[in-house]
């Protein structure tokens, strides 16, 4: 059975899509998508905990799409396919503004990166270490972005002589190490983005005492400031629960988010 969202957790899900902080701002092949013409829906939406984030993400920004009296959504996750029938890439959303007769290609991500300082400088790998920021960004501006232009003839018939632009809304989150002296803001990510710590599990009574109170934040949670979870209800943890992956964490009521990292991260095999 899925389990679906309660609603302290959709409200969580949707008030950071609206009010959370981004990671990255305008890139110069794409401005960062307008948020306040969005709107809350009035009834309640049933979200699927169960989904991938990034898809979770996507149904809770297609409500408050859905909700807004100043936004069509035409498309979601529109597969785009050449004359040989191969997927040549998806777009997230297509959408309308009614005050425009330009319809707005828009990327979603909600990323999460740890910056780890590797003697030859910061790397900065994601949770699931085979994920990189620098990777993620080359392709989202050499490929996400322009789709609805480079594969303009792969978009359905109905939209092949509308104006289109791009635009994006990257959230997430930067992990610098606990031990680390000065934080680290690669390229792009906005100064005010939100930040975390991480450090590697077995390093946990350096840094916490014996009665340090940890609470797990669920996947599906990740992308929500600490301050959005009133009335969320958490799972306990203990350092000494082996962790296999990357494991977020709120210790002591904190609003710092914690990424408690395996033994051998980033060498993950």
């Amino acid at each position: 059975m899925n389990q679906r969202a309660t609603n302290s957790t959709t409200n969580a899900l949707l008030k950071s899509i609206l009010d959370g902080p981004l990671l990255i701002g305008d890139l110069p092949e794409s401005k960062s998508f307008c948020r306040s013409k969005l709107e809350l829906p009035t009834n309640f939406v049933d979200l699927n905990l169960d989904q991938k984030l990034g898809h979770l993400f996507e149904d809770a920004l297609a409500s408050l799409i859905l909700a807004s009296d100043r936004l069509e959504l035409l498309e979601q996750n529109l597969q785009l396919r050449d004359e040989h029938l191969k997927t040549v890439g998806e777009v997230d959303f297509l959408l309308k503004e009614n005050a425009t007769p330009t319809l707005i290609h828009l990327e979603l991500a909600t990323k999460f990166y740890l910056a780890v300082d590797t003697g030859d400088g910061i790397a900065l790998p994601g949770p699931d270490a085979r994920d990189n920021y620098y990777r993620k960004l080359a392709r989202m501006r050499d490929h996400q972005l322009g789709l609805s232009v480079k594969f303009r003839s792969c978009l359905p018939s109905k939209y092949e002589d509308t104006a289109i632009e791009s635009q994006q809304l990257v959230f997430g989150c930067l992990f610098d190490h606990i031990d680390a002296s000065e934080t680290f803001t690669p390229e792009f990510v906005l100064d005010k983005c939100r930040r975390g710590k991480w450090l590697h599990q077995q390093d946990c009574d350096r840094f916490f005492s014996a009665e340090s109170k940890f609470e797990i934040i669920p996947k599906s949670l990740w992308p929500v400031p600490f301050d959005f979870l009133n009335g969320t209800v958490l799972e306990p943890w203990s350092p000494q629960q082996q962790v296999e992956r990357c494991l977020m964490v709120r210790v002591n009521g904190g609003s710092t988010p914690i990424f408690v990292a395996p033994k051998n991260y980033p060498n993950q095999t």
